[in-house]
């Protein structure tokens, strides 16, 4: 907790450098957003850690702790062969391990195409089917976002645009 106008200014000056500070030290990263329960953040956190150890990856953590809200920066060099690949199985496990600490798949970057999917993993098609009607009365004709934001219906699923 900050105490004066100086101290707050250089909490958030290091909140602030923190994803820049990840370029000294790794050519590319994944970075991830999900939210936990605070009382699950030490169990996912170590998780995470195995994670990175299994994969052979760095995976450092910038987080609001207070909130739950995570975001693993899974390191990797794009110019080796299969670091890229080996990011993004990582990110997954890190999604699963998020959702099933009865977390969630976004704290305030979104969803989209990268994420939809997981959606599947926390709601069921009757939970999905609702937020497509709410999602309709809003944007009756599809324009908004189309595709990015909840993953299709598995009775369209395989039918043409």
């Amino acid at each position: 907790m900050a105490r004066t106008e100086e101290e707050r200014a250089l909490l958030w000056k290091g909140r602030k450098s923190a994803a820049g500070a990840f370029g000294r030290f790794t050519q590319n990263y994944y970075h991830q957003d999900a939210v936990v329960p605070r009382t699950k953040l030490p169990a996912v956190l170590r998780e995470i850690a195995a994670i990175g150890a299994r994969t052979g990856l760095l995976i450092s953590n910038v987080f609001h702790a207070g909130d739950g809200n995570i975001h693993p920066l899974v390191c990797y060099d794009e110019r080796v062969p299969g670091q890229f690949e080996r990011a993004l199985a990582a990110g997954d496990e890190i999604m699963r391990v998020c959702i099933q600490a009865g977390g969630t798949v976004s704290g305030e970057h979104g969803i989209g195409l990268e994420k939809r999917e997981y959606l599947r993993l926390m709601y069921d098609e009757a939970d999905l089917a609702a937020m497509r009607r709410v999602q309709r009365i809003f944007d009756p004709s599809g324009q908004c976002n189309p595709g990015k934001v909840l993953p299709e219906d598995e009775d369209r699923k395989d039918e043409a645009p």
